[in-house]
């Protein structure tokens, strides 16, 4: 093998290990935030929630009609219980990482699906979009 192609093989693969490095940290900051998100609904802490949240999500409705929206899901799902992972996808562009995640989440009340859309800057994953999904939503 040429040295030119050796280093140019060397280049590649440093570059991809890097890009997997970002992907996982990536990934593991907006799973540590969906937790964070569940601890924070279980206890209520509605307003810290909106707070951390990206600017983004906070231009797009009000502290109270936030705190008014989990409170119904509350009422009408409970706390989370578990949550299972079903899907995730990474987009890295020159403005930015985005992480979205979706969940099969057990409520004390039911079961429900939950989609989180987080933007990632530096050591921090910033809440951009929430919604979850459940036929208790409707029926109860």
């Amino acid at each position: 093998m040429k040295k030119q192609h050796f280093t140019q093989l060397i280049i590649i693969s440093l570059l991809a290990w890097t890009a997997s490095c970002g992907f996982t940290k990536g990934k593991n900051l907006a799973e540590a935030a969906v937790v964070r998100f569940h601890n924070q609904y279980n206890s209520g802490e509605f307003h810290s929630i909106y707070a951390e949240a990206d600017e983004g999500f906070r231009k797009g409705d009000t502290e109270a009609n936030l705190v008014d929206s989990l409170k119904a899901l509350r009422t009408k799902l409970g706390t989370v219980k578990q949550a299972s992972q079903t899907s995730w996808n990474m987009n890295t562009t020159p403005a930015g990482t985005v992480v979205t995640l979706s969940y099969d989440t057990e409520f004390s009340e039911g079961k429900a699906t939950e989609h989180f859309v987080f933007h990632i800057n530096g050591d921090q994953a910033f809440l951009y979009s929430y919604n979850v999904n459940s036929p208790l939503l409707i029926t109860k």
